[in-house]
Formats: structure tokens, C-alpha cells, sequence
């Protein structure tokens, strides 16, 4: 086997080399051979050291800003540690390059991010329950002009069934231009407060609308609107029935007291010399006299019947006295006319406990509208009944009903307008049913209505065309106090 101390010297002896040479040629290969794998290796080592020492600046940086995230520094800090690093080259040195110290830094940051999702969570699911609970309906567009948010009073109002508002736009839900309206100019900035009338699907309804910007959520601008919907329907009404009251009554109170200035004034320009104008415009001063009182007495009347606080004195009804009341009332007006008053049954509802003056005030309203309508010469009949309402699974809720029915033979309501008589002021027109008789105030069945209300009871009419009119009321026997 040859080997290298074999191999070698013949190899220099046939290139014909000495040996010197050969020993030298060798020694500087090896020399070389070693200068070169030292370069090498300390390149090596400068590019590894360059690397570790950006990757701890880069390392340095994000420690500083997950602490700036955690709230553990500030952006001037940060800044502050990001040119520390640049000069000193070192991210060890400038603090923050340690590998743990971002461990801490991210950690603190998870805790932070995770309780400001728990509070967010929390915040948002509390907002929802607040606007939920909320009776007035509520409703957010966002930038696209949809529905982003809405409460449950909004879906149960526009009865929205196996669907929901959200993501339909506003000129869907709503068609009234005056919401529209109130929506662009909300999301142009500006807040606006209007009574707008919609009709949903429970009926026609007034709604007080409020429409007011929503703000972007970072930054300047508007994003969206937000819609609140009040139903102001009973108040609109009772504002409006106390305008109407004022104005009917002004001109109720207008006409007989017009007509007794006239009246005063002829028989002071010489009327009272001639016996026949003077008996006359007495007469009439008489009649308008005896109006107003009525009317004063009607208003009085009304004025207690619908105050809430009306007192209900429970008593033994005596029939006896509320018939003579009643028959001293009317007998002479129905002489005027020929009408005749009767009672039936009456004797079925002694000893009941009511409150006696507010059946007799009941009964004087029912009498006194039918004797304006009555035909001359018929009678007015009135019923009363009562009928005991047992129930056999709870004796002690065992209660008696009063019904009195106060019955005319004249020309009847109109349809149209029997809905209408319950109200203030309201008169049937005589022009289309042909009756002629005494004016009343319009107050009478109204009076009815609130008395009725107050003794737990309620009312209603039965009119046929050209054959007469009954009206009725169901009291309980027993019905609940207010007040004693």
C-alpha cells in the first residue's frame, strides 16, 4: 500500500523540484490556507454581531412600544428608547432588549387588551338592556342610511314579525316626509324636535320626533342619526279637547249673552212701553237666563266628573226620593210638550249601595237629552234592572249590576254621529234629524260618560233611524270608593 511519505518525495523528484522548494511551497500553502479560514470566520462572527445587535434594537423598539400599549410608558418614552438604541448601536444597553422584558411588556399588554374587552363587553351589553328598556321606540342609522340599532319598542311598533329592523334603510321604515327630514337633518349636524302623525299598524298615532347626530367614533363628523319616537297621541287629544272646549264654550256662552243685550237694549229704547214687546223680550231673557244657569250648572258638572279625585260616597239608594227628585225636575218641561214620564222597575234597585248623587246626576242627563229629542206627545221611559253576576268558583266576587235604560220616541241619532254624542260640546244635528225643541249645552251625555267612569260603570247608545234612541248604563252595585 503506498502512502503519502511514499507518494510525495517521488512526486517532487519527477517534477524535478528540490526539496527545499517543495518545503517551502508547503509551508506558505498552509499559511495561506490558515489566513483565509481566520478571515472567513471573523466575517462571520462581524455579520452574526451586526444581526443580534438589530434584532435587539428591533427587540428594544417593541418591548418599548407594547409598554407604551400596556400604559407602562409613554410615546415620548418610546421615542426617547428608539434613539437611545440608533446612538448606542446596543439594545441591551439602551434598555429593553432583553427577550423577558418583552415577555412582561406583551403579558401586561394581554391583561390590559383582555379587561378593556371585558369592560367593553359589559358597557355594550348594558347599552342594549338600557335601550331596550326604554318605552319610546328608538332608532340608529348608520352611514349608509340603514338601521344599525334599535330597541324592541321600535320592532313592536311597526310589528315586525320573524325579522328585524336591522340593516333596512330609514326610507323603508318610515314614508313621512316630515321624518325623512327630521333623519337628513340630523345627519347633517343638527338636532330638530317635531310632532309628526304616522300610521302604524295599531291605527293613526302622533309621535313626537327627535332626531339627533351621531358622531363619528374616531374623530371629526357625523356618521349616522339616531331617531327617539314619544306617542303624544293622548296628550295631542286632550290638548286639542281643551282648545275645542275653550272655543265651544265661548260660543255657547256668546249666544244668550248676546241675545239678552239685545233684548235689554229694545226695552230701553222704549221696548218696555208697549206690553207686548215688553212680555216678549222678558220672555226671552227668562229663556237665555235659565240657559246660562244650565250651562253654568252643566260645566260645574263636567269640571267634577272629570277630576280624577271625585269622591264616591257609598249609600243605601232611596228610590223614592231619587224618582221625586227627578219627576219635580221634568214634569214641567215635559208638559211643554206633552210627554210623559215613567219608571219601571225602580223598586228592584232599593237599598243598593251607590253614591246617590252621582246616579241622580246620571239619570237627570239621560232624561234631560231625551227630552230635547223626544217627539211631542210620546213618553220617556226609564228601565232599571238588576241583575246579579255570580260566580261560582269565588262567592266574595260575587256582584250585582244596575242597568238603567232611558228610552225616547223620536227621530234618532245618525250613525255617523252616534259615536260622537259621549263628547264635550258635541250636538246632533238638528238640520238633518228634524227636531225641534230645547237647545242644550252638548255637555250632558259627556257628563254621563266621566260619572259613569268614576262609579266603575260604563255607557252606551242605541239609536234607530225615525224610531228613537236608548241610551244606557251598567253600574256596579257595590263599586269601588275613591274616597270617602
Amino acid at each position: 500500500m503506498l502512502d503519502r511519505d511514499t507518494i510525495w518525495p517521488g512526486l517532487v523528484m519527477t517534477a524535478g523540484v528540490s526539496a527545499s522548494a517543495v518545503v517551502a511551497l508547503t509551508s506558505g500553502s498552509v499559511a495561506l490556507t490558515a489566513l483565509t479560514g481566520a478571515g472567513f470566520i471573523a466575517g462571520s462572527w462581524v455579520l452574526l454581531i451586526a444581526r443580534a445587535k438589530r434584532r435587539s434594537r428591533r427587540l428594544a423598539r417593541l418591548t418599548a412600544e407594547a409598554n407604551r400599549l400596556a400604559g407602562l410608558s409613554t410615546p415620548q418614552q418610546v421615542q426617547a428608547t428608539a434613539r437611545a438604541t440608533m446612538s448606542s448601536g446596543d439594545g441591551e444597553s439602551a434598555g429593553g432588549g432583553d427577550p423577558r422584558a418583552l415577555e412582561q411588556a406583551l403579558t401586561t399588554l394581554g391583561d390590559r387588551l383582555g379587561k378593556q374587552i371585558k369592560e367593553l363587553a359589559k358597557k355594550s351589553r348594558n347599552l342594549g338592556a338600557l335601550i331596550d328598556g326604554l318605552t319610546e321606540p328608538v332608532i340608529v342609522t348608520g352611514d349608509d342610511q340603514r338601521v344599525i340599532m334599535c330597541n324592541n319598542a321600535a320592532e313592536r311598533m311597526l310589528s315586525v314579525e320573524g325579522s328585524t329592523l336591522i340593516g333596512r334603510s330609514v326610507r323603508e321604515v318610515f314614508t313621512r316626509e316630515e321624518v325623512l327630514r327630521l333623519h337628513d337633518r340630523a345627519r347633517a349636524g343638527q338636532s330638530s324636535v317635531e310632532q309628526v302623525v304616522l300610521t302604524i299598524p295599531g291605527g293613526r298615532r302622533t309621535f313626537q320626533v327627535a332626531s339627533s347626530p351621531l358622531p363619528a367614533a374616531w374623530g371629526e363628523g357625523v356618521y349616522g342619526a339616531v331617531l327617539v319616537l314619544r306617542d303624544v297621541t293622548e296628550l295631542a287629544q286632550a290638548v286639542q279637547q281643551q282648545t275645542d272646549f275653550v272655543a265651544n264654550a265661548s260660543h255657547e256662552l256668546r249666544t244668550p249673552v248676546a241675545a239678552l243685550r239685545i233684548a235689554i237694549e229694545t226695552l230701553q229704547d222704549g221696548g218696555a212701553e208697549d206690553p207686548s214687546i215688553r212680555d216678549r223680550f222678558l220672555s226671552m231673557c227668562a229663556n237665555h237666563v235659565q240657559r246660562l244657569e244650565e250651562m253654568i250648572r252643566d260645566l260645574l258638572d263636567l269640571s267634577r266628573a272629570e277630576s280624577r279625585q271625585l269622591p264616591v260616597r257609598l249609600q243605601p239608594l232611596d228610590v223614592d226620593e231619587l224618582e221625586r227628585a227627578l219627576r219635580t225636575i221634568f214634569e214641567p218641561i215635559c208638559a211643554e210638550r206633552g210627554l210623559t214620564l215613567e219608571f219601571n222597575g225602580l223598586a228592584s234597585a232599593r237599598g243598593v249601595m251607590t253614591d246617590p248623587r252621582l246616579l241622580q246626576l246620571i239619570v237627570r242627563n239621560l232624561i234631560d237629552n231625551a227630552t230635547k229629542f223626544a217627539h211631542e206627545r210620546t213618553p220617556i221611559v226609564v228601565t232599571v234592572r238588576v241583575t246579579p253576576e255570580a260566580r261560582e268558583q269565588d262567592e266574595e266576587q260575587s256582584r250585582a249590576t244596575m242597568r238603567i235604560e232611558v228610552k225616547d220616541k223620536g227621530q234618532g241619532i245618525p250613525l255617523a254621529q252616534q259615536e260622537r254624542v259621549f263628547e264635550r260640546f258635541f250636538q246632533v244635528d238638528t238640520a238633518r234629524t228634524g227636531v225641534t225643541g230645547r237647545r242644550g249645552s252638548g255637555l250632558g251625555l259627556a257628563i254621563v260618560r266621566h260619572a259613569c267612569d268614576a262609579l266603575g260603570g260604563r255607557v252606551g247608545i242605541n239609536s234607530v233611524w225615525g224610531t228613537g234612541t236608548t241610551v244606557w248604563v251598567e253600574l256596579p252595585v257595590n263599586p269601588p270608593t275613591k274616597s270617602t
